[in-house]
């Protein structure tokens, strides 16, 4: 392409030295040919207004992601030629999103376009690269607006849809031998007995009946729940891999959506691993909540301590400087497991759902020792574990987390079950076993 600055200098040279007028003619020409066109891009790119955005950026499994593009050209010049060139996931997919429109001084255009939420995933939109030019394609101007991010949930199915039931007794439930009463949870009025104190005198009913009546409350306890989602390539084989691991994220969105539902409370720990672009800001995330949990350990160990004497202080330190070290060597492998504190309400749901979304197969082959080294759960707590298979060495490590009091459920995405003993124990029991697996997924594996 000519460059029209460069001939009208060498022109205006050549006429300096020839003497010639009808050169400085053509050089001021060329000159003024180069600072018009200038102009128009520069006057054009001020007053273009490009905007790209998601309707929504959070979506389930099958829903609509919409994409809208609005340019504005606020000039009083009109664009000859605008390109605008969207680049689209491969995994929602197969082809990139291309406009060329004409705009008219002051004219405003939008474009809008559907993708499928086919596959969970964190996924980016973009970048939206634009590029204009003038009539003779002298000069392009081009830019480039930065990618949109989307967040595209696991499947939410009904627990029935998995083969449990639709009721399920975990969080707050009543206890069915009571020893403790809820002085928050009132079951109704009864009769006065000499044994009840008088703050458990229910003083309006006895003003409108003219006798002694009581408060009557529920017996419950607060079970602490933890979802354990196991992504071990190890440990599911490769016959069916995604298959399983998907369903094994299915069930563990379902079963967190419903402890949602039910304002129970819950944590969630796995071994999956998180790729993407901004793994370093997510994986100081996950080192956050360790040194968290350090500090809320360092805290209960110097309560205790302070409470010794002064050579049990000075073995409470040195044991505190382990638990200290051991928590530092924690931080700095936090990326072997990913961590959720206990929480609910649907803050916490979205926070889950946004880490399933992420959660990519590991080939560590370290479940096991999340089980045995990474659970935190009080006495009497819930474990919900997401496997593949009940084999020996998993049955050892839970036969040792029953001994600790935790009650156990474990949901098999395999093929077959191995104890199968435990496969029809009703819920209340310590532990129980239920196979997630549906024969439509087998069937859909098979045509694979």
């Amino acid at each position: 392409m000519i460059n029209f600055l460069a001939l009208g200098l060498v022109t205006y040279l050549g006429g300096a030295v020839l003497q010639r007028t009808i050169l400085f003619k053509l050089a001021y020409f060329f000159l003024l040919f180069h600072f018009i066109i200038k102009y128009y891009h520069y006057n054009i790119s001020k007053n273009l207004k490009i905007s790209h955005q998601l309707k929504n950026d959070h979506l389930f499994f099958n829903e609509q992601i919409e994409t809208i593009i609005e340019v504005e050209n606020n000039s009083f010049l009109p664009i000859l030629w605008l390109k605008l060139e969207e680049f689209l996931p491969g995994e929602l997919s197969t082809l990139e999103e291309q406009h060329l429109s004409y705009f008219k001084a002051g004219e405003k255009k939008e474009w809008r376009f559907q993708l499928r939420a086919k596959k969970r995933g964190l996924y980016k939109i973009g970048p939206l690269r634009w590029e204009m030019g003038d009539f003779l394609g002298y000069e392009l101007t081009k830019g480039e607006l930065e990618e949109l991010e989307v967040y595209i949930y696991p499947k939410i199915m009904d627990l029935e849809e998995l083969g449990l039931a639709s009721r399920i007794p975990f969080g707050n439930s009543k206890w069915p031998q009571p020893i403790y009463k809820d002085p928050y949870r009132n079951a109704g009025i009864r009769e006065y007995q000499p044994s009840d104190r008088l703050n458990k005198i229910h003083w309006k009913a006895t003003a409108k009946t003219g006798e002694l009546k009581s408060r009557k409350n529920e017996s419950t306890v607060s079970i602490d729940t933890a979802l354990v989602l196991n992504m071990s390539q190890n440990d599911y084989g490769l016959k069916f891999l995604e298959r399983k691991t998907e369903l094994a994220v299915t069930a563990a969105a379902s079963m967190a959506y419903y402890l949602n539902r039910a304002g129970h409370s819950y944590k969630f720990l796995s071994n999956a691993v998180i790729e993407g672009r901004d793994k370093q800001e997510f994986n100081a995330y996950q080192a956050q909540i360790a040194e968290n949990e350090a500090a809320e350990g360092k805290q209960d160990s110097t309560a205790k301590a302070e409470a010794n004497s002064k050579l049990e202080l000075d073995k409470s330190d040195q044991e505190q400087q382990d638990q200290q070290n051991s928590a530092a060597e924690i931080s700095a492998d936090f990326e072997s497991y990913l961590k959720l504190p206990s929480g609910s309400g649907d803050a916490h749901l979205q926070e889950l759902l946004e880490l399933l979304a992420r959660a990519e197969i590991s080939k560590a082959d370290n479940f096991l020792n999340l089980l045995t080294e990474e659970l935190d759960l009080g006495w009497g707590g819930t474990l919900i574990i997401f496997t593949e298979k009940d084999d020996q060495e998993l049955m050892q490590v839970v036969q040792n987390l029953l001994r600790r009091g935790y009650n156990i459920k474990i949901m098999i995405m395999g093929d077959e079950l191995v104890h199968r003993e435990y496969q029809h124990k009703p819920y209340t029991a310590p532990l129980s076993i239920h196979h997630l697996r549906r024969e439509r997924d087998l069937n859909e594996s098979k045509r694979i």
